[in-house]
């Protein structure tokens, strides 16, 4: 199944700017309002040579130094709910990244391009992953104060197991389970990052209840430092 957003523009219409402006320059000045040109000139030139690209919203998106047209696909499922969805928007490169944390799993397959407008293509949907032999500790829920003893299989290109207690204040929780590689690696993912502390391992249950048990006790004592 590939993955498909109604994109109402074309190509075309990220010309109609620069020509719009050059219609009301040419008319500000047979009025004698040449400061009036030279602002619009300055506006749209500080803007020139930023790639423009499809966004969600049926727009366009005036991307960043570096960045390029991005669309992805993501599949992902919790608790036996599954569901799909598809963006547009300014990315980094082409990748593929996917984790399972036994109670939740997420694959997404992003294709970046470097022509304005170019992310208006449809991607197929990542399809079902094999199991690849690697195992790893995981816990029933996020917020389960249960040790994480639940063992899944990692599948596709989850090489890596992954145990981490995040502190933030806004979205705390325990992450053990599945990873591919590039979450792990700060580098690769310039949008995502594990908080500092995370164990990246590449040996199966290297990601032990044992050092579950300890990050606990750490993050505990923490939160009374902090709180």
């Amino acid at each position: 199944m590939v993955c498909r957003n109604s994109l109402s523009l074309s190509t075309a219409h990220l010309e109609v700017t620069s020509q719009v402006t050059a219609v009301i320059c040419i008319h500000s000045l047979i009025m004698m309002k040449p400061i009036m040109c030279l602002s619009l000139i300055w506006m749209i030139s500080s803007t020139d040579g930023a790639l423009q690209c499809h966004s969600d919203s049926n727009s366009t998106v005036n991307c960043s130094p570096g960045e390029q047209c991005e669309a992805s696909a993501v599949q992902s499922s919790r608790r036996n709910h599954r569901s799909r969805s598809c963006s547009r928007t300014c990315g980094y490169g082409n990748h593929t990244l996917s984790f399972n944390y036994g109670y939740y799993y997420h694959t997404k397959t992003v294709h970046c391009c470097k022509t304005n407008g170019c992310n208006s293509q449809d991607l197929p949907y990542p399809g079902v992953q094999k199991e690849n032999g690697l195992q790893c500790f995981s816990c029933e829920d996020r917020h389960s104060a249960a040790s994480c003893t639940k063992i899944i299989r990692c599948v596709g290109i989850e090489d890596r197991c992954v145990g981490v207690i995040d502190i933030d204040r806004i979205y705390t929780g325990k992450f053990f389970g599945c990873v591919s590689r590039n979450m792990c690696e700060a580098a690769s993912l310039p949008y995502f990052k594990f908080p500092s502390g995370t164990k990246c391992c590449e040996s199966s249950f290297c990601n032990s209840a044992r050092t579950v048990q300890l990050n606990v006790v750490l993050f505990l004592l923490l939160g009374l430092i902090l709180f």
